[in-house]
């Protein structure tokens, strides 16, 4: 009874995605999604079309805009309805896997790697349910697309970026599910040996490549002494846990807020909002321990401050979306101040920000146009730029 239940608020959920705003539902609902079943679902136009945009190539600004905003949509749906994604996961993998054959000049010249990164940012969105045994399939041959591309790579400048992210979801990949895991990336460690040789300083791909080595064991209760013995013999090195490419220290976390407090001089915030700017590009998740601090720079009268403090949250905000209602009372804020250039800068970046906070855009734009009404400011153009964002429309 309990299956026949979930499996009718699977269904209900699927045709109505609404509901998940009025209802708790189990853990495991919706664990497979419904993504091997063959059910329909009234949103798989929309996010087929969502894909199909975030892996147009073209290098002209209209192709540009319309590729970052798909991929804007695509990560705020990973993260409130990851099952609709998810259901497309087999498209994805086709969609990498029809780039593969591209030699490095073509990959690079077509744009094809920004491709590539947004569906590992994706991907690592979808965490846990992505590493569902419904989507085993799907999430391999994306990973083998990515071993493939980086083959591709050798003897050229590889993506460091883009490797030391595969590597960092390789390793999540593991620790969620070793038994499938493992075996699938010694199938394929022939690749990994390769890249490893390219790159001799990617201590983590080293680390990888060594647990790699280690015996798959069903569960830890099934492990005998002579298993233990076994293993301690083979000489393999554990698996070491792969880090986030670059952090920061408590010395320089105190450092930086101390520095981007209030009342500090513009010249010492601008010096710390800069260095986070440059550092993030690398880690963009490091910028969430200056929430706070950004939030009330983006009120600043200081327009550098004000400008980089909406571009970090923005990007901040991209890497986890699920932190987009955070910034909701600024930008509210923001768009009603009494400084002219601070509800500017907040009009400019609004259209972005909606997108990525869609449950609130209603408010949002209510807010835009009271103040367009009462504050004698033209937002008819950002909440024109905002409405198409939000339907795509500015994708025709």
């Amino acid at each position: 009874m309990s299956k026949w239940c979930q499996n009718l608020l699977l269904q209900i959920y699927l045709h109505f995605p609404e509901v998940i705003q009025h209802v708790t539902l189990p853990g495991d609902t919706f664990s497979s999604g419904g993504a091997a079943d063959g059910s329909s679902c009234k949103l798989d136009v929309l996010v087929h079309r969502l894909v199909t945009l975030l892996a147009d190539v073209g290098d002209s600004k209209s192709v540009e805009g319309r590729v970052s905003d798909a991929n804007l949509a695509c990560r705020r749906l990973a993260v409130s309805h990851p099952v609709l994604l998810l259901r497309h996961l087999p498209m994805i993998a086709g969609l990498l896997h029809g780039r593969i054959h591209l030699n490095m000049q073509e990959f690079r010249q077509q744009n094809h790697m920004t491709f590539f990164s947004n569906v590992l940012a994706i991907l690592e969105l979808l965490q846990p349910l992505v590493f569902h045994s419904d989507h085993q399939r799907a999430l391999q041959d994306c990973l083998l697309s990515f071993m493939k591309v980086l083959q591709n790579f050798q003897r050229s400048r590889s993506p460091l970026i883009f490797i030391n992210k595969f590597l960092q979801f390789t390793q999540k990949y593991i620790t969620h599910d070793a038994a499938a895991a493992i075996p699938y990336l010694q199938k394929h460690s022939d690749i990994l040996q390769s890249l490893c040789a390219e790159n001799p300083d990617l201590v983590q791909l080293k680390s990888l490549l060594a647990g790699l080595t280690l015996p798959v064991k069903s569960s830890s209760a099934d492990v005998t002494t002579e298993d233990r013995d076994d293993d301690l013999s083979t000489g393999s090195l554990p698996l070491v846990n792969i880090s986030a490419p670059f952090t920061l220290s408590a010395a320089d976390m105190t450092m930086y807020l101390k520095k981007m407090s209030k009342g500090e001089a513009v010249e010492d915030v601008l010096e710390v909002l800069t260095e986070v700017d440059e550092k993030s590009r690398r880690s963009p998740e490091i910028i969430q321990y200056f929430t706070n601090d950004l939030q009330r720079l983006m009120t600043s009268s200081e327009d550098l401050s004000r400008n980089m403090a909406f571009s970090l949250a923005l990007r901040c905000i991209q890497n986890n979306p699920s932190l987009a209602t955070d910034f909701l009372p600024t930008f509210m804020y923001c768009i009603g101040s009494g400084n002219f250039d601070v509800v500017q800068t907040a009009l400019r970046n609004l259209p972005e920000y909606v997108l990525l906070c869609q449950e609130h855009a209603d408010i949002l734009l209510h807010k835009a146009f009271l103040v367009g009404i009462y504050g004698q400011i033209d937002t008819s153009s950002v909440i024109s730029e905002s409405m198409k964002v939000l339907h795509m429309e500015a994708t025709t």
